[in-house]
């Protein structure tokens, strides 16, 4: 409603400022008690808006600092787990280079144990032509009959400068074309061999896992040969049939079984019986034209034996060994170290401590030793983060485990198992060195967390909050406005006073 009092010009224009005074103090009042110049959307809808942005992103990355600060913790406790499993395993190899100082039991042999045989050697008969004298036009003719495939003639004629090497040479290069044509392209170099005797006037024929048979026929007189028909022994000569068989039995174990022959995967010349044996579990040995060997190692079990069981005499004859051939070895061990007995329950002890060390490495549900992994946010949106592998580390996991009874009582097992132990040795250092590095990452990630927090908050706050110290200057001058408004106003207001004298 309309007011009916009539204000004076000056009077009016006084009430106005002294109002404003008035809502300005009501202003400033109020930043003061907020310590906020920007309080709503009202005041400064940028400010508002672009300061409760950064404070939303400053609180949420507040909440990761926590996460991060636990991860710290986790990998902390991983990190002790390591130095304690590092001590166990530590102690552990101690108990071994003490168990490997105890004397050992009073006597331990074992008796390595074989079959030798004395195979029947492959030979070639020889003749002795005597001197060779070779004239300009002498002219030589050899036939080579190979399998029965039908003979091939080579032909050789000389100079009288030739020497005896050249003929060698040149009889080589044709024989091993000849032969190879005979058979079909098969390789004949370095089997069969053609060369000057010792003395330097033999003509020598020599064979590699080879049979040769050859004849000599229409000799000349100038050749110093004889006529007469010269054979070579070879092993399945000595055999007999194809397909004989040879059973080894390693141990105890199954029959293991070679069988001799001229077919697909059957043994017909030395270097295949070598690796025919080669192939045989649990046994070596070799054969030549002087002994056919087979061995196999004593060891501490019930079974030690090889047993050969050859299917007809002739194959055992040609091998050098009785048809149904067995060897026992021995093994003798004296009475257990007391010492070392003692020390193998205190490594066991350790082994079981080590698995039940890394069941109490863990921190809030998570542990990093018994292989689970722990994913750290860095950031609100979960697109920066940093995945720490955990590892299996208990006795299994470092390839340790607890030994039987008597295993310390051979060196060469302490040996082993001390080999073990440096391994894990190596694997928990590597380790601790891999958290290490984790763990100082994940610090840096943590300072730099509640660096931008405080920045975000700083540029927050910049917005909104108001300068107290201005702020108060301002309420000041206000109230001094106000007083000389209302001096004004008073002023004003005796003008109007003065029309009420007339009527005193």
């Amino acid at each position: 409603m309309a007011s009916n009092i009539t204000l004076s010009a000056s009077v009016r224009q006084n009430l106005l400022a002294l109002q404003n005074t008035a809502d300005l103090m009501s202003a400033t009042q109020n930043k003061l008690a907020t310590g906020k110049k920007v309080n709503s959307a009202l005041d400064n809808p940028g400010s508002f808006f672009t300061s409760q942005a950064l404070s939303n992103r400053a609180t949420d990355l507040n909440s990761l600092l926590d996460s991060i600060g636990q991860a710290q913790q986790v990998l902390k406790a991983a990190d002790t787990g390591l130095g304690s499993l590092t001590k166990l395993v530590e102690s552990a190899k101690s108990i071994a280079k003490q168990a490997q100082q105890a004397p050992q039991a009073g006597s331990t042999t074992y008796n390595a144990f074989a079959v030798t045989g004395d195979p029947t050697n492959e030979t070639l008969a020889s003749h002795d032509g005597g001197a060779v004298t070779i004239a300009n036009t002498t002219a030589y003719s050899f036939d080579i009959n190979i399998n029965g495939l039908g003979a091939r003639t080579i032909n050789y004629t000389s100079d009288a400068d030739a020497t005896e090497a050249e003929i060698v040479a040149g009889l080589q290069a044709d024989l091993a074309t000849e032969l190879a044509a005979a058979v079909g392209g098969s390789s004949f170099t370095g089997r069969v061999t053609i060369a000057t005797g010792a003395g330097g006037d033999d003509l020598v024929v020599s064979a590699v896992d080879a049979d040769i048979d050859f004849v000599i026929a229409n000799a000349t007189a100038n050749t110093g040969l004889t006529n007469n028909t010269y054979n070579s022994t070879s092993l399945l000569d000595n055999i007999g049939s194809s397909g004989q068989t040879l059973s080894v039995q390693v141990n105890g174990g199954a029959n293991q079984i070679l069988t001799f022959g001229t077919g697909a995967g059957q043994i017909s010349t030395l270097a295949e019986l070598n690796t025919a044996i080669g192939g045989i579990a649990g046994v070596t040995g070799s054969a030549n034209n002087a002994a056919f060997t087979l061995n196999v190692a004593s060891t501490t079990s019930a079974q030690n034996s090889l047993v050969l069981a050859a299917s007809n005499a002739n194959l055992a004859t040609a091998l050098g060994i009785a048809q149904n051939s067995t060897t026992q070895g021995t093994v003798t061990i004296g009475a257990p170290n007391a010492t070392r007995t003692s020390l193998e329950q205190d490594y066991n002890n350790v082994m079981s401590q080590l698995d039940a060390l890394v069941r109490d490495s863990s921190y809030n549900g998570i542990n990093l030793l018994n292989g689970d992994d722990f994913k750290v946010l860095f950031n609100e949106t979960g697109t920066s983060f940093l995945t720490i592998p955990g590892v299996t580390f208990d006795a299994t996991g470092l390839g340790l485990n607890a030994i039987g009874v008597g295993h310390f009582q051979a060196d060469g097992n302490i040996e082993t198992e001390i080999g073990k132990l440096d391994t894990a040795l190596s694997s928990l250092r590597n380790q601790a060195s891999k958290f290490g590095s984790t763990l100082t990452t994940v610090q840096i990630r943590q300072d730099f967390t509640k660096n931008l927090i405080n920045t975000l908050e700083t540029g927050a706050d910049n917005l909104v909050l108001a300068d107290t110290n201005a702020e108060g200057a301002n309420l000041l001058a206000l109230q001094t406005r106000q007083q000389l408004s209302t001096t004004a106003l008073s002023l004003s207001a005796q003008a109007d006073q003065a029309v009420l004298r007339l009527f005193g």
